[in-house]
């Protein structure tokens, strides 16, 4: 079972300071709307709304970093939403995040938009999605 404290202590050795709460990772944990899929140390977070969903967020552990499990996370993720119902799944990243960039790609994720100097960094955000089909999977 995914608990909250675990998640926050991934995300922050992702993330650093802009890591998330454990309160925060509570939140998500309790509402309906979200689902959380991986593991505690590779897991990314999803709003699922009707057909489509948002990644909120995705996180690997740096001992993690490198060995693949986002990317089985991510397909077993993509699979499971499939299979939901959910046709397409959308999200930003960093345009200075190489390797979130090139996960993604390998996942069927496809730019459509950016935002200029959207992140705090200064980095503009790469609006990106990918659709989905249960007879993909």
């Amino acid at each position: 079972m995914m608990q909250p404290e675990a998640l926050a202590a991934t995300h922050g050795a992702a993330f650093g300071d802009a890591g998330w709460s454990a309160s925060d990772f509570a939140a998500y944990l309790d509402a309906p709307t979200t689902l959380i899929t991986g593991t505690q140390t590779c897991f990314a977070v999803f709003r699922v709304i009707g057909p489509e969903a948002e990644i909120l967020t995705l996180a690997t552990h740096p001992d993690a970093q490198g060995q693949g499990c986002a990317t089985a996370m991510l397909k077993s993720a993509m699979q499971e939403l499939a299979q939901r119902g959910v046709s397409e799944i959308f999200l930003d990243v960093a345009d200075t995040n190489t390797a979130a960039l090139a996960l993604y790609q390998r996942a069927g994720f496809v730019a459509f938009s950016q935002r200029a100097q959207y992140y705090a960094t200064g980095a503009s955000a790469i609006c990106m999605k990918a659709e989905l089909s249960v007879t993909f999977y």
